[in-house]
This record gives C-alpha cells, sequence and structure tokens, in this order.
C-alpha cells in the first residue's frame, strides 16, 4: 500500500507566514489593498463581460486595439451605471465564503449573513 506522510513547514517559513496574515488585518494594510481591489474588479469585470482571457486577434496592432475598445466599453458600461443609479456590489466575497451556514443565536434562530 501506499503510505501517508506529513510534511511541515520549516519554523522561518511559518513565522513569516503568521506575521503577514497578522500584517492583514491591520487599517493601514486595509487601506493601501484597496488600491488593488479596485484593479482586481476592473480586471474582472473586463474577463467577464468583455472575454479579455483570449485574444481574438493575432498581432500586436489588432489586440492593442481590442484592449483599448475594451476599455472604451468597459468605461461605457460604468458610465451607464452612474446615470442610471446602478448599486455596486456591497461585498466582494468568494462562492465558497457565501456558501458558509448561517450562525445561530442564543434563541436557535438563525442569522443571515450582515
Amino acid at each position: 500500500g501506499q503510505r501517508r506522510e506529513i510534511m511541515l513547514r520549516p519554523q522561518e517559513e511559518h513565522e513569516v507566514i503568521r506575521h503577514s496574515r497578522a500584517e492583514q488585518q491591520t487599517d493601514a494594510w486595509k487601506d493601501r489593498y484597496k488600491i488593488r481591489a479596485g484593479v482586481e474588479g476592473t480586471i474582472s469585470q473586463g474577463v467577464q463581460r468583455c472575454g479579455l482571457r483570449r485574444s481574438r486577434y493575432r498581432g500586436l496592432a489588432k489586440t492593442s486595439l481590442q484592449h483599448q475598445l475594451t476599455g472604451a466599453a468597459i468605461n461605457l458600461a460604468r458610465i451607464d451605471a452612474h446615470l442610471t443609479k446602478t448599486p455596486r456590489a456591497r461585498t466582494r466575497t468568494s462562492h465558497f465564503a457565501a456558501l458558509r451556514p448561517a450562525e445561530l443565536t442564543l434563541s436557535g434562530a438563525k442569522q443571515g449573513p450582515n
């Protein structure tokens, strides 16, 4: 039969990861990360709405034109959302986080995610 082995991280690597995770809970880190979250949202919108995962064309000139037109399309979609007062997504959670069970209160009633 096959043997199972457990692999542990070296102590130095574990400490670096633990320190990084603790730093991510600070307000300063969260403020710096907001910029990245905005950029990631824009990239996600380009991939989901405009198919930016792959280029439709071969060659740098046509691919560059596709990117410019995609940027213009995203800007038009955002202008439309602003003018029609379409609300932006409130939370940016993963699909797995959205599937977590509701928490129980002291009375036994289920509470939805806040």
